[in-house]
């Protein structure tokens, strides 16, 4: 594991145990794309990274293989998962069911600062994607739909699609990194307004299509 990588894992403060610490950094590595499918750690590589002993690292990965985004290999070391065609097709039917929902169910809890904080966000993904800026892409997309979401607090559906993101978020990083930025299309700029205008209906349209228009692009390239 590279110390760049270790670089972008947000510091250990009082709040966290370690054992949340560990388990919290490694899923902002998955979420944002610095981990790519089929890459593999031991415990005491990740452990001698982290600055921890082996077990919070253990319990850690436990959680993740059982969220499906790791695997155990053979030889006892971490592996992100890989993509399969009844695996993504579980993850699409998923996902446009639940995040547009729960789109819905946060708008009524998303005021002025939470939606200058969206605008904001979509003008640096806007940037990324100009300036051909893939990594920037990847975290500000994670960013701004978990923008919308977590408004909603809600205890059901916003762990459920978190899971999701942690198991299709290494695959969207090597898809979109192959296809390049500037084929990136989003509908970000039409659920502002959405959001804007207090319109849930033109706000689940808008998350549902971001969504498809992301997943069609995975689907084309497992297919190719």
């Amino acid at each position: 594991m590279s110390k760049d990588i270790l670089s972008k894992v947000k510091p250990r403060d009082s709040k966290h145990n370690t054992n949340e610490w560990v388990y919290n950094s490694l899923c902002q590595l998955i979420l944002t794309g610095e981990f790519v499918p089929g890459i593999s750690f031991t415990f005491r590589g990740i452990a001698n990274s982290f600055g921890v002993s082996t077990m919070p690292v253990r319990e850690a990965a436990k959680r993740l293989i059982s969220e499906g985004a790791l695997d155990m290999s053979e030889k006892r070391r971490i592996t992100v998962s890989q993509m399969s065609q009844s695996k993504f097709d579980e993850l699409m039917i998923a996902r446009l069911n639940l995040e547009p929902q729960l789109s819905v169910l946060a708008l009524k809890h998303i005021d002025s600062k939470r939606l200058k904080l969206l605008i904001n966000i979509d003008k640096n993904l806007d940037y990324a994607i100009s300036t051909g800026n893939i990594e920037d892409y990847i975290k500000y997309n994670y960013q701004f739909h978990f923008g919308i979401y977590e408004a909603g607090l809600s205890p059901v559906l916003l762990p459920l699609v978190r899971t999701l993101w942690l198991r299709f978020s290494p695959f969207y990083r090597i898809v979109a990194g192959r296809a390049g930025t500037q084929t990136l299309k989003d509908f970000h700029h039409s659920a502002i307004d959405a959001i804007i205008a207090k319109d849930s209906v033109a706000l689940e349209v808008a998350i549902h299509s971001d969504i498809l228009e992301g997943m069609e692009m995975l689907n084309e390239s497992l297919n190719e």
